[in-house]
C-alpha cells in the first residue's frame, strides 16, 4: 500500500501547484491544502468509532477507489482547461474525505496484519511509511511536473492506487485482542475515545507535540510552492528540487529509525522526539531569513529529517498505549491532530504570508513554536 500513500501526497502537491499557477496567491495554495486536510477534522473521529465496530477492509478499499477516480477527474478537468479554484476546492474536499477514511483504516489494519508480539515493529514501520510518503511523494511529484508536465504527472499518479486496491482485497487480519459486546451509542463511544486521550498523560503530550509540528512545520512545508517560485523564482523545477530535499531528509530519518534496536518506546515521549521538534522549528525560522537557494534546500532537508522523527516517534508511542478495542478511535484522533493541524497551519500561514510576506511569517512561526514547546516541557515537568 506504499505506492498509494505516495499517490495521495503527489495529488496534494499537484493541486497546490495548479492553484499557484492559476492564481499566484499563497492564500489560495493554503486554501487548497485546507480543503484536502479539513475533512480530517470532522470525519476522521467518526470513522474511528465506526472502525472499532466493523472490519476495516471494505472501507479501506472504497476510500482507495474513490481517490483513484478523483485523480482521473482531475486529469480530465485539467486537460480540458476546466479547473477553476471552486472546482479544485470541491475535488480537494472529496479527496480529503476519502483519505481521512483511509487513514483511519490504515491505523486499524496494520497492527492486525501481524502477530501480537510483532505489533510494536509493525506500528513503527507503518508510521515510518506514512511519514516518508508524506515528504517523498510530493518530491517525486515536483520532479515529474518539471520533467513531464502537470497533465502526465496526474495521469501516472492515478495508476499508483491500483496496487493498493489489489493488496487490500487480499489482506487477512488476525482476530481482535478484545471485543466490546455491549455497544454504547455512537456519540458516547466517540466521547469515550476523546476522554481516554485527554486523561492519558503520554498520549496527551504526544498529541500536543504532533499538533505543534503539524501547524507550524507541516503548514510551512505546504507553502513550498510559494517559496520556490514566489521568493526564489525557480518555477516547477525548483519546486521539485526543494521537495526532493524534504523527501531526502525524511528518508534519512526513516533509515535511522529502522536501524534502532528498540524501535519504539512504551514508556512515554522520547527525548529525541522533543529535541527533533525544536530543531525542526528552528529550521523553519532559518528558512524565513536566508536568501540563498542552495542553503534553503539544505535547511528544508534538515526540517524533513527532524519532523519525520517527531511524527514517527509520537504516532508509534500513541499506538502502543492502546488495545484493539479502542485503537480506531485513538488512532483517528491522532490523525485529526496531525492532518487537521496541517490544514489549520497551511491556511493560516498562507493568509499571513499574503498579508505580510512568507519570509517574516516563517521566521516568527518557528520562534513562537519553540516558545510553546519550551512551555509545554516546563508544565509537564511541574506536573510530574
Amino acid at each position: 500500500m506504499s505506492l498509494s500513500l505516495h499517490g495521495v501526497w503527489v495529488t496534494r502537491l499537484v493541486l497546490g501547484w495548479v492553484a499557484w499557477e492559476t492564481t499566484g496567491s499563497a492564500a489560495y495554495v493554503g486554501l487548497l491544502s485546507f480543503c484536502l486536510f479539513a475533512p480530517s477534522l470532522i470525519a476522521t473521529p467518526l470513522f474511528g468509532v465506526l472502525l472499532d465496530r466493523i472490519e476495516p477492509i471494505k472501507p479501506a478499499f472504497i476510500s482507495q477507489l474513490t481517490q483513484s477516480i478523483m485523480t482521473v477527474v482531475i486529469f480530465i478537468l485539467y486537460t480540458t482547461d476546466n479547473l477553476s479554484i471552486l472546482i479544485l476546492s470541491l475535488v480537494a474536499f472529496v479527496i480529503g474525505l476519502a483519505n481521512s477514511a483511509y487513514g483511519s483504516t490504515r491505523q486499524t489494519i496494520v497492527p492486525r496484519i501481524v502477530e501480537k508480539q510483532a505489533i510494536s515493529n509493525a506500528v513503527a514501520f507503518n508510521a515510518m511509511n506514512f511519514q516518508v510518503a508524506r515528504l517523498i511523494g510530493p518530491a517525486v511529484g515536483g520532479l515529474m511536473i518539471a520533467a513531464y508536465g502537470t497533465d502526465v504527472t496526474i495521469l501516472i499518479n492515478s495508476l499508483l492506487f491500483i496496487p493498493a486496491l489489489i493488496t487490500i482485497s487480499l489482506l487477512k487480519l488476525r482476530p481482535k485482542e478484545s471485543t466490546t459486546p455491549d455497544r454504547k451509542p455512537f456519540l458516547k463511544e466517540l466521547l469515550d475515545g476523546a476522554k481516554f486521550v485527554v486523561k492519558h498523560p503520554i498520549i496527551r503530550e504526544c498529541m500536543m507535540m504532533t499538533f505543534i509540528a503539524s501547524v507550524i512545520i507541516r503548514g510551512s512545508l505546504e507553502l513550498l510552492p510559494v517559496l520556490a517560485d514566489g521568493v526564489f523564482e525557480r518555477g516547477a523545477q525548483g519546486l521539485g528540487q526543494i521537495l526532493a530535499a524534504a523527501g531526502g531528509g525524511a528518508l534519512m530519518s526513516s533509515i535511522l529509525v529502522a536501524s534502532r534496536k528498540k524501535v519504539i518506546t512504551t514508556d512515554g515521549v522520547t527525548s529525541i522526539s522533543r529535541i527533533s521538534l525544536v530543531c525542526g522549528l528552528a529550521g523553519i525560522s532559518l528558512l524565513g531569513i536566508i536568501d540563498n537557494w542552495v542553503l534553503a534546500i539544505i535547511i528544508v532537508s534538515i526540517i524533513g529529517f527532524f519532523v519525520t522523527i517527531v511524527a514517527i516517534d509520537n504516532q508509534s508511542t500513541v499506538q502502543m498505549q492502546v488495545t484493539d478495542s479502542i485503537r480506531g478511535r485513538v488512532g483517528s484522533l491522532w490523525l485529526v491532530v496531525a492532518i487537521g493541524g496541517s490544514a489549520i497551519g497551511s491556511i493560516l500561514l498562507g493568509l499571513l504570508s499574503d498579508a505580510f510576506n512568507i519570509s517574516s511569517t516563517l521566521f516568527f512561526a518557528g520562534v513562537i513554536g519553540i516558545l510553546i514547546v519550551s512551555t509545554i516541557k516546563l508544565v509537564t515537568n511541574y506536573m510530574r
